[in-house]
């Protein structure tokens, strides 16, 4: 995995790509600053992100979504088929704005821990913002298919790209291998998506919790973090102490008695 040239721009830029300034998505840029019959699908999809994270999948209707526009109950079957190919098409430009965050963040910063750990807390600062919209891009409605529509699987793919890559480039200055990537790209990702879960069942904070959701945030990347700078030697130490004799991580790296 790649990441592009980035350029000299300061980090405050990826402050604001993180949701300090919102970057609207391909829907709302589209259907803004007015709704016209030249952008009925557009128009669908933003009223269809604002009421999802209203009133959640499970609720929301083509018919809810066409009145809220102005339309004829019929005129979203035009565009989508039913009621999951619109829920395919908002979720699919969930991970379009998504992408478009992290490719703000590599843009904004040349250090591999500070564009990793922004990438990652974008991660979510994004599921916070957008609850309802988050809940269907990463649960059962979309995934739980033997083919996930082709937009939604290549966008969802384009942003876990550049989520992966920044993992990748901070693990291998820290002398990190290839056969360790993959592993370390699912440990990182379960950690930013731990995170943002438990934030969004109301977790945290929570009853008896007084720690506040941004410092479980900064601690919880921090620790994963120092975890890959630790370095693969320190990590077969602390493996060796609590799983001996566990071949786990050589069968699921492919073995490790070369390390380069």
């Amino acid at each position: 995995m790649s990441l592009s040239p980035p350029s000299k721009e300061s980090d405050a830029a990826a402050d604001n790509a993180c949701g300090v300034v919102e970057k609207p998505s391909r829907a709302t840029r589209a259907a803004s600053p007015s709704y016209h019959h030249g952008d009925l699908r557009n128009a669908l999809i933003v009223a269809g992100r604002r009421l999802l994270n209203e009133i959640g999948a499970s609720e929301l209707s083509l018919r809810h979504v066409a009145r809220s526009v102005g339309v004829s109950i019929a005129a979203p079957s035009h565009h989508f088929e039913g009621k999951d190919g619109l829920l395919a098409a908002i979720a699919a430009d969930g991970f379009h704005e998504l992408a478009a965050l992290r490719r703000g963040i590599v843009a904004s910063t040349t250090d591999p821990l500070r564009r990793l750990y922004r990438i990652m807390e974008c991660y979510v600062s994004f599921a916070e913002r957008e609850k309802g919209l988050f809940y269907l891009m990463v649960g059962p409605r979309m995934w739980d298919k033997k083919k996930p529509p082709r937009e939604l699987n290549a966008l969802a793919t384009s942003s876990f790209n550049l989520f992966a890559s920044a993992v990748c480039e901070y693990a291998s200055a820290k002398g990190w291998i290839e056969k360790d990537f993959e592993l370390l790209v699912h440990a990182a990702w379960s950690v930013e998506h731990g995170v943002a879960m438990l934030i969004l069942s109301n977790q945290v904070p929570g009853p008896g919790r007084k720690m506040k959701a941004e410092h479980m945030v900064l601690f919880s990347l921090s620790m994963l973090l120092n975890g890959i700078a630790a370095g693969p030697e320190n990590f077969a130490h602390i493996e060796s102490q609590v799983a001996p004799g566990s071949a786990a991580f050589d069968s699921a790296r492919g073995g490790r008695k070369k390390r380069s």
